[in-house]
């Protein structure tokens, strides 16, 4: 088992600022990343990124435009030593990038998904990833429904497709954690 943990859309235009909401997520998603580390695991960051010529609506709307501050990730999240950053085009973590490449070159079979949001970016990298073969692991709490107007049943949709559908592990952050990332450390 080689895994690799995904961190998805913790990025600056996303809004993720103390008292907002969802932000109480982000130290679980730290405590995860940093493990990994210490674990010696590979951390991926992959946010979204837009153009102007992919017309995606008015351009003025527009969240993640490249070259601006929106795209980076967040500083409580901030890439160190070895992560890598992928910017992802579209909906999922591997949409229009380089991301399998990756984690081939890393010699990765499994993913750890953590992230935003459950029923999008997650779901959709959960499913790419599984049709591409690897052994799927979403992290139920390092995971939510970034939208403050969604009923809280949203998030347990998706992950029931990743678990039912997907033949996959939603687990929470401690079991991730003892099952996946202390082998390294033995």
């Amino acid at each position: 088992m080689n895994p690799a943990l995904i961190i998805l859309d913790m990025a600056n235009g996303y809004g993720w600022k103390p008292g907002s909401f969802g932000y109480e997520m982000v130290e679980k998603v730290k405590t995860l990343k940093d493990a990994a580390h210490s674990a010696g695991l590979p951390v991926i960051h992959v946010n979204s990124l837009r153009r102007i010529s992919d017309n995606v609506g008015e351009w003025d709307k527009v969240l993640m435009k490249e070259k601006s501050d929106a795209i980076e990730v967040i500083p409580e999240l901030h890439p160190v030593d070895r992560d890598i950053i992928v910017y992802k085009r579209y909906l999922s973590g591997f949409s229009y990038n380089d991301l399998d490449y990756v984690l081939r070159t890393l010699n990765c079979d499994t993913v750890l998904i953590a992230g935003a949001s459950t029923d999008n970016t997650v779901l959709w990298t959960s499913a790419d990833a599984f049709q591409l073969r690897y052994k799927v692991v979403v992290v139920e709490d390092c995971t939510m429904v970034h939208r403050e107007s969604e009923p809280p049943e949203v998030k347990e949709y998706a992950l029931r497709i990743v678990r039912n559908v997907l033949h996959s592990k939603v687990l929470p952050l401690s079991d991730v954690v003892n099952s996946y990332m202390n082998f390294n450390s033995k």
